[in-house]
């Protein structure tokens, strides 16, 4: 089989499906109802609607350090996000998610 080199905006793609592939299975097996985005982009990547009835807005991100020191990348929310109250869900290198405050936020 040959090598086959892809576009890494291609591949920066791939690698955004596979985590919010992986926030939906972590909030599936919560027993969470969970809807995707059916848009390329949009300012929310999933709804999840837990089993107390709490609905969130997420989007989902994979968990990215700094070059330079090693710290997490804090993410900003678009003007339309926060309007909407979208929370962001980082998938870190164990696959697992957490919550994280944008930007600016604590």
């Amino acid at each position: 089989m040959s090598n086959i080199k892809l576009d890494s905006s291609k591949d920066s793609a791939k690698i955004g499906t596979i985590h919010e592939n992986l926030a939906v299975n972590q909030f599936l097996k919560k027993k969470c109802f969970v809807f995707k985005n059916v848009c390329q982009h949009g300012p929310i990547d999933i709804v999840v609607i837990h089993p107390n009835g709490e609905i969130e807005l997420l989007d989902v991100k994979k968990r990215s350090l700094r070059k330079r020191d090693n710290l997490p990348i804090h993410r900003s929310l678009s003007e339309l996000q926060k309007k909407l109250n979208v929370k962001l869900f980082y998938i870190d290198d164990t696959n697992e998610g957490h919550y994280h405050p944008p930007k600016g936020l604590k």
